[in-house]
């Protein structure tokens, strides 16, 4: 499919926070998450708040874990899980994780992780390449792809729809991050930061109604 954006997305350097945060809801709409939940998760994984030197460490590090992805996709898995299979991209996702919640999107959903227009947006090339980071906006689908798998997981209902409660939003959060004592600390610190916000202490960047 020929997809041609009218903003000449491709010819951008930029985008505004207005913009980013529109991705975020249409993300979490495709695939029926709550759309704070997704710009919680974007919050806890990117910290805009953070230094400006941490901010650079965190860039180049997912960079290179990208671009080490990118390699091995074409070099026959050449390249070591340890350096091409890390956590990479906004949504800081690993790949096998990606891949996994793909296809748990595609077996149980019956359909593509991203909408064909955010799919073949630029110029009709294939966006959805399955590797984290290496389009910013296909990032956003495969975070609430997983996001909704966990969702299902942790409610034990597919397609759940419904409210969560304060205990199963985090354990769903705690679960985006992993397992174990990290997670968990993880999770804390989101619900946390979401109380602050609700308070007007604190502010989800991400999130924009």
């Amino acid at each position: 499919m020929w997809y041609v954006p009218k903003t000449k997305e491709l010819l951008k350097t930029s985008f505004s926070d207005t913009e980013i945060r529109v991705w975020i809801k249409q993300a979490a709409a495709y695939h029926g998450v709550p759309h704070i939940l997704l710009a919680l998760i974007l919050q806890q994984e990117n910290g805009p708040n953070g230094s400006k030197f941490l901010q650079a460490m965190q860039f180049g590090e997912r960079s290179l874990t990208t671009f080490l992805a990118i390699v091995d996709s074409v070099a026959f898995d050449l390249v070591p899980d340890k350096g091409a299979g890390g956590s990479s991209g906004f949504a800081n996702m690993s790949r096998a994780t990606l891949q996994n919640s793909v296809k748990y999107t595609e077996n149980y959903y019956c359909k593509k992780p991203m909408p064909e227009d955010v799919q073949y947006r630029i110029f009709g090339w294939d966006q959805d390449t399955r590797i984290p980071g290496d389009d910013w906006k296909a990032d956003l689908y495969y975070a609430a792809g997983h996001l909704r798998e966990l969702i299902d997981r942790v409610t034990g209902t597919r397609c759940h729809h419904g409210a969560l409660t304060q205990e199963q939003l985090k354990k769903v959060v705690a679960g985006y991050n992993g397992s174990g004592p990290k997670a968990e600390k993880y999770s804390s610190d989101a619900m946390a930061l979401l109380e602050k916000a609700k308070a007007g202490t604190a502010r989800l960047y991400f999130y924009e109604k």
